[in-house]
């Protein structure tokens, strides 16, 4: 199936996200929908904690990471945030979404223990993985004119 992304509904998609997936809510700086052809939503991508340099990603939606998603969310962070760095928590157990992830080239930067709960245990440990710019750059396949017209910025 094919999925898309929704732009621009920032409250829409968080309260899709906090009451489908029985999130807390909590403070985002930006969400976007995964959304599939009849315009669905399917999952989401939530941008939080962003200070200048770095953001943090969430994202949620079973089947829907595409290479056409990757790219505009590397686009997205870029133009959006300018972000030198994206950083992610995943579960220590989900060692499958934690190697898609290293696939797509974030790099583990560590654990953080009693991430998800108050017992240090493996349930509620966290991997703390980090994509920084130039893969950003190379996954949002800019043509270099444009590379070079953004840094200049």
């Amino acid at each position: 199936m094919s999925t898309g992304l929704l732009f621009d509904a920032d409250d829409v998609v968080a309260a899709y996200l906090f009451a489908s997936y029985s999130q807390k809510p909590l403070r985002y700086d930006r969400a976007l929908g995964l959304v599939d052809v009849k315009g669905t939503l399917k999952g989401a991508v939530l941008f939080s904690n962003y200070n200048g340099s770095n953001v943090e990603i969430s994202y949620y939606g079973k089947d829907t990471m595409t290479a056409g998603i990757v790219r505009c969310l590397a686009r997205f962070i870029i133009c959006t945030f300018d972000a030198s760095r994206l950083t992610l928590v995943t579960s220590k157990r989900n060692k499958h979404l934690s190697e898609k992830f290293q696939r797509l080239g974030f790099r583990l930067e560590g654990i953080q223990r009693c991430y998800y709960g108050h017992r240090d245990c493996t349930r509620n440990t966290g991997v703390r993985l980090v994509m920084f710019r130039q893969r950003l750059e190379e996954l949002a396949k800019f043509d270099q004119p444009t590379l070079e017209a953004m840094r200049k910025c």
